[in-house]
């Protein structure tokens, strides 16, 4: 057989080009795994924390800051399970997609001040979407109209009770810490509501 002058460059074009294809092929191949390995990997952390995009549409913004009010914060069931711990039943809360949406979110939110000088913890204080005498401590509203007030380093803490105050910081959600509040606001400094 003879072969053509071009042959051998035929040849090496043809060798590379299904060497390329090959590579492309196994290219694919590992890439398509590696996308159902995320995808698998994706779907499991779906189920166990979702990954919710905050709907900005909903809510009102005040220089970056989202406000909320206790009604938004209402999307919460909860669930009494026996607390070795404390030895008695506890309301554990689940936080729906709109809650868990403003996890971490820099909010403003306005209610009533409950100090709580008992503890002796001079940066902590309770907001109540109800005055004292028909807060959740006292029987006439749920937890989830309660949270707890982390106030910034040298923010002095110059409440009384029933003062109503507008609070800016980073929204906590706490499903198991019972020693604080289902919500925390952490680094909160006071702030007027325009």
């Amino acid at each position: 057989m003879k072969l053509s002058p071009g042959y051998p460059l035929l040849l090496a074009l043809a060798l590379f080009s299904c060497s390329q294809d090959q590579e492309q092929q196994e290219a694919k191949a590992s890439t398509s795994a590696a996308a159902d390995t995320l995808q698998r990997t994706t779907d499991t952390l779906a189920v166990a924390s979702p990954l919710l995009e905050l709907d900005t549409a909903r809510y009102q913004f005040q220089d970056g800051a989202i406000l909320i009010n206790w009604k938004t914060l209402a999307d919460v069931t909860f669930e009494e399970e026996y607390s070795e711990e404390v030895q008695a039943y506890v309301p554990y809360p689940d936080f729906g997609a709109s809650v868990q949406a403003l996890s971490g979110q820099e909010v403003i939110i306005e209610g009533y001040v409950i100090p709580l000088e008992e503890t002796g913890d001079e940066t902590i204080l309770v907001l109540s979407a109800q005055p004292y005498k028909a807060c959740f401590f006292c029987g006439g509203a749920g937890p989830e109209t309660v949270m707890d007030i982390k106030l910034k380093p040298g923010e002095p803490k110059r409440y009384t009770t029933d003062d109503r105050v507008a609070f800016r910081g980073r929204l906590r959600l706490n499903d198991s810490d019972l020693y604080y509040l289902n919500y925390i606001l952490e680094m909160a400094v006071p702030t007027k509501i325009r």
